[in-house]
């Protein structure tokens, strides 16, 4: 039965220049099998690698189309099958699905507990003050509680760093990203030590997006995935300019004294030009 999950492809998967080099080969359907060898490895947690007998029964490729993606580098051939070049630095290894899934069980399973132990707590108190459990309902639509820091306001925290966040570059609000920001929200919390998570992931966001070239600004999920928000984020200083040295400006007797004294050297004899360099065109010869 597959598991619940997903593996990454980034919107401009398709303009890869392996992927075009391959899709310009004739060889479209090499990417197919790429995209299932992606597929198949997050789903059984393989961290990347693929057994000769999954590629070849599982997702049928023939060896004509996995020769192509080794060439490519996108595959990589090793005993007993092969590894997607570089899948744990794009993907989740088991051990983070793992632990994530460790962690949403156990945060499901205090939730019960509180909200069990609340509801005995509100109908203790209903009967103490007389209170019928309808009153207490209208009170709750009133008052409701607001998101605590270990589970916060997640679409209100997106739609705040979607407006910091360069408009081309933004990819929160998928699915995908969405998921991403609640598995990683514990190494936010960390991370923020004792700081407000959200306000401390606006403001790294910001300093991200500042000192970052707009061109070279990774998509949200990226900056989420890569821990980007753990880093100091300052803009560069711009570079003082030197100062110039200016040259004194001549006068324009002096440009014409040096002008006439051009012309004159170049119309002098060997002998002037010595007796010049000595002393000048009046001095006697020893």
């Amino acid at each position: 039965m597959a598991r619940r999950g997903y593996v990454q492809l980034v919107n401009g998967f398709y303009d890869n220049d392996k992927v075009r080099d391959l899709v310009r080969m004739g060889r479209a359907d090499s990417v197919g099998v790429y995209c299932m060898a992606l597929s198949l490895c997050g789903d059984r947690l393989t961290d990347g690698f693929i057994p000769r007998r999954a590629m070849l029964s599982n997702i049928g490729a023939t060896p004509e189309q996995v020769r192509a993606l080794v060439d490519e580098g996108m595959l990589e051939e090793v005993d007993e099958g092969w590894i997607i070049h570089d899948y744990t630095v794009h993907n989740r290894t088991k051990e983070q699905v793992l632990h994530a899934r460790a962690d949403a069980k156990e945060r499901k399973s205090k939730s019960r507990c509180h909200a069990t132990v609340t509801s005995v707590s509100q109908r203790d108190s209903a009967v103490t003050s007389g209170q019928t459990p309808e009153h207490q309902n209208e009170l709750s639509k009133d008052n409701s509680t607001p998101p605590t820091p270990s589970k916060p306001d997640f679409d209100g925290l997106l739609d705040s760093l979607e407006r910091i966040y360069p408009t081309n570059r933004f990819d929160g609000k998928t699915s995908q990203a969405r998921m991403q920001l609640e598995i990683e929200w514990p190494k936010i919390v960390k991370a923020a030590g004792e700081a407000d998570p959200c306000e401390f992931l606006e403001a790294k966001t910001r300093a991200y997006v500042g000192a970052t070239e707009e061109r070279f600004v990774k998509t949200f999920s990226r900056f989420i995935g890569g821990e980007l928000y753990a880093r100091n984020w300052e803009k560069p200083k711009p570079e003082t300019p030197r100062a110039r040295q200016v040259q004194p400006v001549k006068s324009r007797s002096q440009q014409n004294l040096e002008a006439n004294m051009a012309k004159t050297w170049q119309y002098m004899t060997e002998e002037e030009r010595a007796r010049y360099s000595q002393g000048g065109l009046n001095a006697q010869q020893g």
